[in-house]
């Protein structure tokens, strides 16, 4: 039986309690320190409609206390002021241990109140079980299968070790998503009442809550508006909530019960088992005195039981496995009808295992709709992945689709998916992901020019100076004035030099060198700590008589005036630039994105980045000019003003010029006139394949080639 507090705001005139709220209404046997506690929490509800529910747990009194609340703001008090009210049910560990979830509770209890009209007074006749309403099993998970279109994703709360930390955005109406939350705690058995929550987060905080709606800043977050087109979760915890087909796993963590017996009793049948204990007890004082006062009666003649036959064992697993397989075969098509053909795969290879009457029963009616879509949904899936703008920077991501891709692959070879084109394009998407863990993007400041070495011997100190031009000088000044290094403070931060092949590659060996970015009066440096006695390993200086980078090695390494390399600087707040120095702009290899980094907008004919793309494209900063999208075969100088959209004329002048060429250097009459086909066809993507990032000076002229997409 859980015990009551209730909390309302204090009227004005009234001595408030210790955070401005007085009791109305609490039973004799809370502890005081858990009453403090729990009045310090407030009133956190203002709007006069909806409400506000959290379950915490709180130490008081030397015992830890599971705590449901629920906030909200109606009514009038005992002054006839407006009213916000606090109602918490606290229960003890034992009593939660044969409870339902808390959030089943907080929406199949109708005792809460919502309003307090009298004055502050005990709670008294409260000692009585909870009446709650009847509810369908929490398992599967019907409700999130209706919100999210797989009862899986209800796996999304909750990890190998309990409940996980996240935040939920855009939640259906209080009561379905009590459903919801109820639902996601059942998949942890017995740590159901491990699950702490909050149902907004916005006016509770989100701190000491494993679930907070409305929270931002979770270390996961689950938006509603989006779920359905994201991947179901996998494994024993996604399978169960999917299907209600138990893992041994979970199984080892909660109570089970054999197919076809009642559900254990909620704490409203408390009062049931009270009134058979008392005929019990009533029935053994009647057998006593029975027994007392009796005289010696003659033996009975024996009585004969006829005892039923159970069902055999058999017959009983073969009842079971039918009604798995049931619940499969439902949950199998409603995942299919949500466009999650992985998840229908993995769930019809799961059952086929469990069950091979399953195959032979549904083979006909399940399986060709699975092969015929699984490719294109499982494509479909991972672009969605793939294609989120600032993925380039998110490794996590990456990885997380190479391994749904792989495992995609792996299921489809194992139900015999057809190799067909979809096929290719889902083995063209893992291609894709696996070529992206190379890359990282990094805001790049490319500076042609030449390098000055001087050395003595291949195993003796060299030197490489690079001058800087005029615009190089005022891009790196500009560098460090937003750096926040001044006369007075310098900064300190992490600086190494990198062999710069292709733009944004990942280095993750190359160790840093601590350095500093100082300004004096007459010059800026950029540069490593040096060791004692020894000049720094890289070094870059601005001052009146001289603009360079010097960079000093132990060997004869810095004697390669041909050499293009890299310096990045990460500030203390994470911020970074990398400053490439070019000495040979022919030994620059563009760093290919494919052809799927590209969009073109039929309506306009323009061509462009994909969002996904975009941040590579957009760290670039050429100091001698712009950088353009051009298409294959452009002609430099180009008087135009660059930029990264390639408009449909752009294209159709640089097929005409082609056409009108002639000469050493003219491409293949059939190559012309094949482009020529597809810009009639309204293939502007093919007509001008493969495409480039290329930067342009400031006079038309043709820099280093950055990225291509072929």
């Amino acid at each position: 039986m859980p015990l009551q507090l209730i909390f309302t705001s204090a009227p004005q005139g009234l001595t408030p309690g210790r955070s401005g709220y007085c009791t109305v209404a609490r039973h004799r046997a809370i502890p005081d320190r858990l009453a403090q506690l729990l009045e310090s929490v407030g009133t956190p509800h203002e709007r006069a409609e909806g409400e506000t529910f959290t379950f915490r747990m709180l130490e008081a009194g030397g015992k830890n206390w599971c705590v449901l609340s629920r906030f909200v703001a109606r009514g009038l008090d005992y002054t006839q002021r407006d009213n916000r009210l606090a109602h918490h049910l606290i229960f003890s560990h034992e009593e939660a241990a044969v409870l339902p979830p808390p959030a089943a509770i907080a929406g199949r209890w109708k005792g809460w109140r919502n309003e307090w009209s009298g004055a502050p007074t005990w709670l008294e006749g409260e000692d009585r079980p909870l009446q709650l309403e009847a509810q369908t099993p929490l398992t599967p998970a019907v409700t999130w299968r209706e919100e999210t279109g797989t009862g899986a994703k209800a796996a999304w709360l909750v990890n190998a070790s309990g409940p996980a930390a996240v935040g939920l955005l855009n939640p259906p109406e209080t009561l379905r998503l009590l459903r919801l939350l109820a639902e996601a705690s059942a998949l942890l058995g017995k740590s159901a009442w491990a699950a702490s929550f909050t149902t907004d987060a916005t006016t509770t905080g989100s701190d000491g809550f494993l679930w907070a709606v409305h929270a931002t800043s979770a270390p996961a977050i689950i938006d509603f508006a989006t779920a359905k087109a994201l991947p179901a979760p996998s494994g024993d915890i996604a399978r169960q909530a999917a299907a209600g087909l138990t893992s041994p796993k979970a199984a080892a963590g909660q109570p089970q019960r054999r197919a076809g017996a009642p559900a254990p009793a909620a704490a409203g049948n408390n009062a049931t088992a009270w009134i058979i204990g008392g005929v019990i007890i009533l029935a053994a004082v009647a057998i006593v005195l029975f027994t007392l006062n009796r005289q010696a009666e003659p033996t009975p003649p024996p009585v004969v039981v006829e005892v039923k036959p159970q069902p055999p064992a058999a017959d009983t697993a073969k009842t079971d496995e039918i009604l798995k397989t049931h619940r499969a075969l439902t949950e199998i098509q409603g995942l299919m009808d949500a466009d999650d053909f992985m998840g229908a795969a993995k769930l019809w290879a799961e059952t086929s295992a469990l069950s091979p009457n399953f195959v032979r029963n549904y083979r006909e009616q399940v399986l060709p709709r699975i092969l015929s879509n699984f490719s294109a949904s499982v494509t479909k899936q991972l672009l969605g992945r793939l294609d989120r703008p600032g993925v380039l920077n998110d490794p996590k991501s990456i990885q997380e689709a190479i391994a749904e891709a792989k495992e995609a692959l792996r299921l489809g070879a194992e139900i015999k998916v057809p190799q067909d084109e979809p096929w290719k394009r889902l083995e063209a998407c893992l291609a894709r992901a696996q070529s992206l863990t190379s890359i990282e993007v990094r805001p790049t400041m490319v500076i042609p020019g030449e390098w000055r070495t001087g050395e003595s011997g291949p195993n003796s100190p060299s030197q490489a100076d690079f001058p800087l031009s005029r615009a190089a000088t005022d891009a790196v000044a500009r560098f460090v004035e937003a750096s926040g290094a001044t006369q007075r403070n310098s900064v300190q931060i992490r600086i190494r030099l990198l062999p710069f092949t292709s733009p944004h590659l990942r280095d993750d060996r190359t160790k840093y060198l601590n350095g500093e970015i100082r300004r004096t009066p007459q010059s800026t440096w950029i540069e490593s700590s040096p060791e004692p006695g020894k000049l720094p390993t890289i070094g870059i200086n601005l001052s009146n008589r001289r603009n360079e980078v010097t960079l000093n090695f132990p060997d004869g390494e810095g004697a390669r005036a041909g050499a293009n390399r890299l310096i990045e600087v990460a500030l203390p707040n994470g911020d970074r630039q990398c400053f490439a120095l070019i000495g040979d702009v022919k030994g620059l290899q563009p760093l290919n994105l494919g052809p799927d980094a590209l969009l073109l907008d039929a309506d306009t004919g323009v061509i462009r980045p994909a969002p996904w793309a975009e941040s590579a494209v957009n760290a670039f900063i050429w100091v001698n000019g712009s950088i353009g999208l051009y298409p294959e075969g452009h002609e430099f100088p180009d008087r135009d003003l660059p930029s990264i959209r390639a408009t449909r004329s752009v294209l159709e002048t640089d097929i005409i010029r082609l056409e009108n060429k002639q000469g050493p250097g003219t491409p293949p009459y059939e190559l012309i006139a094949n482009r020529r086909k597809l810009f009639k066809e309204g293939k502007y993507m093919q007509a001008g394949a493969p495409w480039s990032i290329q930067a342009i000076d400031a006079n038309g002229a043709a820099g280093p080639r950055l990225l291509e997409f072929r």
